[in-house]
């Protein structure tokens, strides 16, 4: 095959100049009049005889020569993979995280909440009066059927249980009654409210998640050590009711909500470590009081990685000279976007106005500021980069000279934005949850469903797709957890919204209601006489034997089995 002067950077040629930094194959790979002499030699032999290639430089200097050798990586002795071994089933990498500590903790404080609760009088016709104490078992239960309203949207959550023909889902009222669902999401708890204490509690603001919190993350952490590559970004979860700590950012998708702040492995997306913002409270790291929110918040989460030479993308909120001065003391590497206004970058850093495609940069030891002028100007901190270029292929086919540093940048964050957006995907939140507590719970829950999906994608050679992956889960947990004795046997009320589409347009007869396990002549409420009101404004409540088969509602014969299959409204 002839040679080319200009080839275009494939993301694999990206991956082994991020990893290698070999400067013969990077001089070979760009244009021929850009940048050509690199003879750094490659990482293994920089990090053999560098093991603190922290320059002592204090000051910032421009880069007169583009072309010199990006610093040296600092050494990865980091572990990484998988730590707590399982089955390869769905359920079980589900159960890494949801472990049985976690669900213990739950049924424990969901039953004492509910017995504080009915301590109270109730009203003679409170469905609370039908609660009875949760099992671990109950719970896996309902947290299948929270998964599984993800996958299968419906606005109301009533209509899970809804026997109308258009609506209908059988599977929901044969795992769970409706009211049972109902009772558990009422009294779901996660801490002992009689045993708080403002003074001594180590988030107040998170008071009622907190324990649960810890321990879910906790399990992500020992359950798998990220590759060499991580990023720190945020993650908002859509929350408008009255809470202090809510986030407004105008330029998100989702601008209220909770934010989070996480920590995750580049390419799999895989989920770390997470710091939920409560404002002024948040719980950091007391060591990194000292610093800023953005600062604090990185060297809280990467506290566990550091010294082991990571590398560290950021983007511009967190992305600081201060932060990177205090990751290359701990032997971590890191690069992303910059604001050009950041305090400790140069003074002149944004003082030239640049041309499209040019290229200025400074350097302080091991750190590069770097500003590219694109469509408007870029600017970088790396501190594994040098100025150097590769072709790439951009929107429309064209073909163009970009910094390596931005397509290291938008490679790394992009896999870690396809894993954000994976998480709404079949989203267990939903809208109508009103405690904090609860909707930071099922938020929990996504996390825990993608984390188990990446960790099995990487043990199977043939993974099934995510969406399969979910509804297996939900089938496992129903497997493995639902008793001998049918759900569908009980004999419930009825809805009564019932309708069949049909019942104006076909032929309907009507039938006495066939016996059933406990009485031989059952009645039924009849649909027409009961959607009525009384003289007193109360509704009517009328008995029958007799139904509609193909409409499955209860009728009395005259007149009301004529009235509702003629009449649309009556």
């Amino acid at each position: 095959m002839a040679s080319s002067s200009k080839k275009r950077l494939s993301d694999q040629a990206l991956m082994d100049i991020l990893e290698d930094s070999d400067a013969e194959s990077l001089a070979e790979w760009t244009d021929s009049e850009g940048p050509v002499d690199l003879s750094s030699g490659s990482e293994s032999t920089s990090d053999s005889e560098n093991e603190n290639p922290v320059s002592d430089v204090s000051t910032w200097s421009e880069m007169e020569c583009l072309t010199q050798a990006p610093p040296p990586r600092f050494p990865f002795t980091g572990s990484p993979g998988q730590k707590r071994e399982c089955d390869h089933s769905p359920l079980a990498y589900l159960e890494l995280f949801l472990s049985e500590e976690v669900i213990g903790m739950i049924v424990q404080e969901t039953n004492r909440y509910a017995a504080q609760q009915l301590a109270a009088p109730l009203s003679m016709f409170s469905r609370s009066r039908r609660w009875e104490p949760v099992t671990s078992e109950d719970i896996w239960l309902f947290l299948s059927l929270v998964i599984l309203q993800g996958v299968v949207g419906k606005p109301l959550q009533k209509w899970y249980w809804s026997t109308n023909q258009i609506l209908a889902t059988p599977f929901f009222g044969s795992v769970m009654p409706e009211y049972r669902f109902s009772l558990i999401m009422k009294y779901l708890h996660f801490t002992n409210n009689e045993g708080f204490d403002e003074a001594s509690h180590p988030a107040p603001k998170l008071k009622k998640i907190w324990e649960i919190y810890q321990l879910i993350v906790s399990n992500f952490r020992t359950s798998y050590m990220p590759e060499r590559h991580v990023t720190v970004d945020e993650s908002i979860m859509t929350y408008k009711g009255r809470l202090s700590w809510v986030q407004f950012i105008a330029s998100k998708r989702v601008r209220f909500g909770v934010r989070s702040i996480m920590l995750c492995e580049s390419q799999s997306g895989y989920i770390w470590n997470s710091v939920v913002y409560t404002g002024k409270g948040t719980k950091f790291d007391p060591k990194y009081n000292a610093y800023g929110l953005a600062t604090s918040s990185v060297l809280t989460l990467i506290e566990p990685l550091l010294d082991k030479g990571y590398c560290l993308t950021t983007d511009s909120f967190y992305t600081t000279p201060e932060l990177y001065e205090h990751l290359l003391v701990h032997k971590t590497d890191a690069y992303g976007t910059v604001r050009p206004n950041r305090h400790q970058l140069p003074h002149t850093f944004s003082a030239k106005k640049l041309k499209s495609g040019e290229i200025v940069a400074w350097q302080k030891g091991k750190i590069m500021a770097l500003r590219w002028h694109d469509k408007k100007d870029v600017s970088f901190l790396s501190t594994v980069h040098n100025a150097a270029t590769a072709l790439t292929r951009a929107r429309g086919g064209k073909e163009a000279q970009k910094p390596i540093v931005a397509l290291d940048y938008h490679r790394t964050m992009g896999d870690l934005d396809r894993a954000d957006q994976a998480l709404t995907f079949y989203p267990a939140v939903r809208k109508q949850q009103r405690k904090y507590y609860k909707k930071l719970f099922r938020h929990l829950l996504e996390q825990c469903l993608w984390n188990a999906f990446v960790l099995y994608k990487k043990r199977n050679d043939k993974p099934v797709p995510h969406h399969d992956f979910v509804w297996q889960i939900c089938e496992a947990i129903c497997v493995k957890h639902r008793s001998a004795q049918s759900v569908a046997s009980r004999v419930g009320r009825r809805a009564s919204y019932v309708v069949n589409p049909a019942r104006l347009t076909g032929r309907h007869f009507v039938e006495y209601l066939p016996p059933t396990a406990h009485k031989l002549t059952p009645t039924r409420q009849c649909k027409v006489c009961c959607s009525k009101r009384g003289p007193d404004g109360k509704r009517v409540r009328k008995e029958t034997r007799f139904y509609c088969p193909d409409c499955d509602v209860g009728l009395c014969p005259v007149p009301c089995f004529k009235v509702y299959h003629t009449k649309e409204v009556f």
